[in-house]
């Protein structure tokens, strides 16, 4: 708890929170401006009204997500690289991989509270806006928790890359160079092609139907999880040179 506090003193400095909380409010603002813009347009799509509302607005979310979380994970080392600051923890009765984990659990819980923002700004626009009956609050949950976990891997390897590399502008650089990627691998239905972090965040937007895919969902988990504990391990054992 201690190591918690000290990570989120440190965090009202890097300006993680605030560009996290604004990821949040900017889909909310999207979300709403699209639907006013293109509500008829939408709905006469060939589509469950749940799949346009889900599938159909969450594209631009999902980009403004992804370049919240590439800037958060970029920012949140920067101020350990600063004179060498983390170098220094190693020699002090500091916890580095306790460092880690706490950095992970900032961004992860500041991630899920603009999901939720983005999200409670869906179900305003279901319970008003589509056709009468036509809102699933039990398919608008699921596809929260599936837009959620898909996004994890990204986060979870972009934190890995930013604690390894001073200079801020090489992961940021991975960063774009993994949504350029993604972006031209997301629609291909090879699933090796899920070993790629970016290509797995953008898959509830390449889909056309609202309901998560198992198998997506499965990857996704076991690319966080080895991606963070990756990230522990090198926290642990390999010094800074």
């Amino acid at each position: 708890m201690k190591t918690l506090a000290i990570e989120l003193r440190k965090e009202k400095r890097t300006g993680v929170i605030p560009v996290l909380l604004a990821v949040g409010v900017l889909g909310v603002a999207y979300a709403f401006v699209n639907f006013i813009v293109r509500k008829d347009t939408l709905l006469n799509l060939p589509l469950a009204p749940m799949d346009v509302l889900l599938t159909q607005l969450y594209g631009m979310i999902m980009v403004l997500n992804l370049f919240g979380i590439v800037v958060a994970t970029c920012m949140i080392y920067n101020m350990e690289f600063k004179g060498s600051a983390v170098k220094k923890m190693y020699m002090l009765p500091v916890s580095v991989p306790a460092m880690y984990l706490c950095k992970f659990l900032i961004l992860t819980v500041m991630f899920l509270v603009a999901i939720v923002l983005q999200n409670l700004a869906l179900v305003r626009i279901g319970m008003t806006d589509l056709p009468d009956g036509a809102f699933e609050m039990g398919t608008l949950v699921r596809f929260a928790g599936y837009s959620f976990l898909t996004s994890m891997p990204v986060l979870s390897f972009m934190l890995l890359i930013s604690s390894r590399f001073e200079n801020m502008w090489v992961p940021l650089g991975i960063g774009v160079a993994g949504f350029l990627s993604g972006m031209a691998l997301a629609n291909s239905g090879l699933t090796l092609l899920l070993v790629h972090p970016f290509v797995i965040i953008l898959k509830p937007a390449a889909a056309m139907s609202a309901q998560p895919d198992s198998t997506v969902a499965l990857v996704a988990l076991v690319e966080t999880l080895l991606f963070f504990a990756v990230g522990l391990w090198l926290a642990k054992y390999r010094r800074y040179e």
